[in-house]
């Protein structure tokens, strides 16, 4: 029998990344990190204005594993990836390289400019 650990390692180095996998308890602020997690919610996308002029669009998912929970933030353009991926509740999701912050609401993974967030 293979573990949970074993499985998100064996997905990340299949699809070529040898970043070790975190826990989402163990995140740390402003880390880069790449984790297997299962979505529990999709909050519908919300427009704000840039405090540099213009508006810009952001959304939420609530995201779990067996260590913890947090939220992923979708920026913009990536707000319509749930439904560009087909995304529901359930889904497990890659996330490659993503960017750790925490805030007043918690802790927040984004993909950055250089993440990924893909189907498992």
């Amino acid at each position: 029998m293979v573990d949970d650990a074993t499985i998100r390692r064996l997905v990340l180095e299949d699809r070529g990344n040898k970043m070790a996998t975190s826990k989402l308890a163990d995140l740390k602020d402003r880390e880069e990190v790449s984790a297997v997690v299962r979505v529990t919610k999709i909050n519908n996308a919300r427009t704000f204005n840039k405090r540099a002029g213009g508006q810009g669009r952001v959304r939420n998912i609530d995201i779990e594993d067996d260590s913890g929970n947090c939220r992923l933030t979708l920026w913009d353009e990536d707000v319509e990836l749930p439904e560009q991926m087909e995304i529901e509740i359930g889904t497990q999701l890659v996330l490659t390289d993503c960017y750790v912050k925490k805030t007043d609401f918690g802790t927040d993974i984004s993909k950055g400019r250089k993440g990924k967030i893909e189907k498992l």
